[in-house]
Parts: C-alpha cells; sequence; structure tokens
C-alpha cells in the first residue's frame, strides 16, 4: 500500500474498492480537509482506505470523522496509534513517534498539538480549523 504515495507522486491517497479514489501532493492535513470540503460530509463514501505519508492525532481523527477504517502510513504518533484504537480503526505504521514534529523541528507540531486534549472527531475538527487559521494569519504576516 505504501508504495502508492511514490507510484503516484503523492503524500495522501485514498482509495475505494482498492482502487485510486482520490490523491494530493499537498502537505499535512490539507488533503483530507480538501477531500472533505470536495466531497461534502454527507457525500463520502464509505470503506475508503487512507495511505498518507504522515499520520498524526489531527489526522487520525480527521479519518475517523470521514468514516474510513483503515490506514497505512510510514509514520505514526503514539497518540494517533492510541486514537486508532479507541475508534476501531486499522492504523498500519510502518514507524512511530512520540509526537510528529513541526516543520522547523524546534517541537510538537501545532495541529497535532491542537487535539492533544480530545479524541471527538467534531471537537478536533474544529480545533484543526483553528489551529490552520493562525497558521495561516502568521503566514500572511510574514
Amino acid at each position: 500500500m505504501l508504495n502508492l504515495l511514490q507510484e503516484e507522486n503523492s503524500s495522501c491517497v485514498i482509495l475505494k474498492d482498492h482502487t485510486l479514489f482520490y490523491r494530493s501532493s499537498f502537505i499535512g492535513v490539507k488533503p483530507l480537509l480538501h477531500f472533505m470540503e470536495h466531497c461534502g460530509e454527507a457525500g463520502i463514501p464509505e470503506d475508503l482506505i487512507l495511505v498518507d505519508k504522515v499520520i498524526g492525532k489531527a489526522a487520525l481523527l480527521l479519518a475517523v470523522k470521514m468514516g474510513i477504517r483503515e490506514i497505512y502510513t510510514p509514520l505514526a504518533s503514539l497518540s494517533a496509534l492510541a486514537a486508532a484504537e479507541l475508534h476501531g480503526v486499522h492504523l498500519h505504521a510502518k514507524e512511530t513517534v512520540p509526537y510528529i514534529v513541526n516543520r522547523e523541528k524546534t517541537g510538537m507540531c501545532p495541529l497535532e498539538q491542537s487535539v492533544v486534549h480530545t479524541n471527538d472527531p467534531e471537537e478536533a475538527l474544529k480545533r484543526i480549523r483553528a489551529a490552520v487559521a493562525v497558521l495561516m494569519a502568521k503566514k500572511s504576516v510574514s
């Protein structure tokens, strides 16, 4: 499954019935947010499989929100593994790390940080959107 990321030159691939349904080269949780927006929450098909470069707790909770129950990744955080177990998601990770690091490699990813104190996918979506808004505001100031 992980070979699909290289084959499709993507950071995120979503399969339906083992057929390519969506792919993206965006980084972070942006592919999952983009997929949710374009499908509409009521229009997300069932039985999707997610293959993503990195799965932190934020990405995991977004996947749960979309009804995804099977995920393949080269790298997952321990909090993503715990949330996957809690929500009955089969998370296949090649490597696990204590947490996903930020782009500067100076600490925890701000999106992972935004969902540290929740396991609720609805609450996570709100927190992730708020964190993304803060990050985008900082980016536009620089």
